[in-house]
């Protein structure tokens, strides 16, 4: 390898360059020793050894890579947590020598690396100005002639004779950053650094870099976790995944794909479904394509979505839920269905302002109040305090997810409310009985749940049902009372279970059976992440699809598994979908995420 140390300006500027090939990377493999067992001290360690029982497993962080930077070239490097980005970036910069292959600099290197990493923090910022950029291999002299600008652009004129133990974080990579780029170098390495520091930081960084590229034509070499940056200062990338070179050339191209696949797991029959899914999205999708229901949170999101629906139509009911739990809502659906209620999620200690104002505006009649665990008493409180006292039905208790499921349908079953069919779900399936919400609105259904702590056995739940008029029984998810449908079966009650093995086939299959179900021509698809910490952005998502003949899409984004199912249903399904409706904001299913689902309609 020909990495040299830096030098000053001065030589530099001496260099002749007969190439314009700056980085050459040859089949480069790079394997780490690790021990196959912990030890504690030297002395296991030394007796180990003499043994000879101290063995060793090979890690492979880089696995044949080549590529190769000219002059002029901003390169990227892209690739998720551990894929041997930053263990190419030391071989580049001559760090690490590479196990295979050759690695080839020509120029001097400014290798802007683990920021900081040569202070002495007992030191104050003077004496590391000075110490920092002899480790970089800048004479004394050239510091002291550029010191002041070092200064001012680490901003720390006040701080110079502190000891840099009292800095923060921000400050001491202020300080690095400066003296790594006092110099004009044929090739700046970059790593991570843009993400160091304040906003303001950033951005003085980012522009001290893009004025050595455009006025100096420095080679950069970049690494960030940042597609769009990738994009913005990149003409050039690679994507490594797991060592191995997974794509190079145009940035566009492999940001694209990289977003929709970089650090997700999946098998690779997925992977190629995704990969053929990003290909017809060679145009942008007009923004109005599709819609998105989305509120500042998940209390906003359910009022937008029920101002779209009431637009035009006063509700005299209205059911509340506790949002503390998903279970609330999924007791509440059949019970709103039956009423043509909206759905409303509520905080433990009050109602939302947005949501005030809306009551305030239809003024309902009756509200029915869903507290599993008897957690939001203020809340309740709140809505006994409204001024045109409306009834209140509380269907709260101590916790007894069963108990609750009982008293609902009593109550339904007293006011002839119920339909033919009853739902079974179990508190741990969550996402399935979420999925089955707009069902169980549409078909007014009662829901009994159970958990582990609370269990629902099967002769129980007879019971219940032999004094109505339930003829049918749905179970959704794997993990309610396998008994159950043996014993429906006996007593003349039709039972069937939607489940799956894989909780993302579970969803897709349970949403492909509401849509067998609904004989309505045109549907609209209502799609929503997958993770439960964007779960309650859907709680007002049965009552929606139920108006809109539609059904809700769970869609795992970190998963290509998820994503290739859900991009599978709705190719399979476009004829019968009039619509995709995606259920919160980009915190929930991304740009891209939402262009791929909606090009398999065209």
């Amino acid at each position: 390898m020909s990495n040299t140390a830096l030098i000053s300006q001065e030589a530099t500027n001496e260099i002749v360059h007969q190439d314009d090939i700056m980085i050459k990377v040859e089949n480069v493999s790079m394997v780490f020793n690790m021990a196959s067992e912990q030890l504690n001290s030297i002395k296991e360690y030394v007796i180990k050894f003499a043994k000879r029982q101290l063995f060793f497993s090979a890690f492979k962080a880089l696995d044949d890579v080549s590529f190769e930077v000219k002059r002029g070239d901003v390169f990227g490097i892209i690739g998720s947590n551990g894929s041997g980005k930053s263990t190419m970036l030391k071989i580049i910069a001559g760090v690490l020598e590479p196990s295979e292959g050759t690695c080839t600099i020509n120029g001097s290197i400014a290798p802007l690396i683990e920021l900081g990493a040569g202070f002495d923090l007992e030191l104050t910022a003077r004496e590391n100005i000075f110490l920092n950029g002899a480790l970089l291999g800048y004479p004394k002299k050239f510091i002291e002639e550029n010191f002041a600008d070092i200064v001012a652009f680490a901003e720390i004129e006040h701080f110079l004779d502190m000891p840099m133990k009292n800095f923060s974080s921000g400050m001491v990579a202020r300080v690095a950053f400066s003296v790594a780029t006092v110099i004009v170098p044929d090739i700046l390495i970059v790593d991570e650094v843009l993400s160091v520091g304040d906003f303001m930081f950033q951005k003085k960084c980012e522009n001290r870099i893009s004025e050595l590229i455009e006025t100096h034509g420095v080679t950069v070499l970049i690494v960030s976790h940042s597609n769009e940056q990738i994009e913005r200062l990149c003409n050039k990338v690679i994507w490594i995944d797991k060592g191995r070179t997974k794509k190079l050339g145009d940035t566009a191209e492999i940001c694209k794909t990289y977003r929709a696949l970089g650090g997700r797991s999946g098998t690779p029959k997925s992977e190629a479904r995704v990969i053929a899914a990003i290909e017809k999205t060679t145009t942008p999708v007009p923004s109005d394509s599709y819609s998105m229901i989305t509120g500042e949170n998940s209390y906003e999101t359910a009022v937008q979505a029920a101002s779209i629906i009431w637009k035009d139509e006063a509700f005299d009911t209205v059911a509340i839920v506790c949002g503390g739990t998903h279970i609330n809502t999924v007791l509440a659906n059949g019970l709103a269905g039956a009423y043509n209620a909206p759905v409303f999620p509520t905080r433990i200690n009050r109602i939302s302002e947005s949501l005030h104002d809306l009551l305030s505006t239809h003024k309902p009649k009756r509200i029915l109040f869903f507290d599993c665990g008897s957690s939001a008493t203020s809340a309740l409180n709140h809505l006994k305090e409204l001024k045109w006292k409306p009834e209140i039905v509380d269907f709260s208790n101590k916790g007894s997810v069963f108990d609750l499921s009982k008293e609902i349908f009593a109550y339904g079953e007293k006011q002839k409310l119920w339909g033919s069919t009853a739902v079974v779900v179990d508190f741990a399936d969550n996402p399935e009985s979420l999925a089955g919400a707009p069902y169980l609105y549409r078909e007014k259904c009662p829901v009994f749940s159970s958990s582990d702590t609370d269990p629902m056995k099967p002769h129980d739940l007879l019971n219940v049902l032999k004094t109505s008029e339930i003829k049918n029984l749905v179970i959704f998810g794997k993990t309610a009372h396998h008994g159950i449908e043996n014993l429906c079966h006996k007593h003349g009650v039709e039972a069937v279970r939607i489940a799956s093995k894989s909780v993302h086939q579970a969803c897709v299959d349970i949403c492909n059976w509401q849509f067998e179900q609904n004989s309505a021509p045109h549907k609209e698809l209502c799609i929503a992440s997958l993770e439960g910490s964007q779960w309650p952005d859907v709680l007002m998502c049965g009552a929606y699809c139920a108006h809109t003949n539609g059904a809700l899409l769970f869609e795992d984004s970190t998963d290509l598994d998820s994503i290739a199912l859900c991009l599978d249903f709705v190719s399979r399904n476009k004829a019968a979908i009039s619509k995709l409706v995606f259920f919160g904001g980009e915190a929930n299913l991304s740009e891209l995420d939402r262009e791929l689902l909606f090009r398999e309609l065209l």
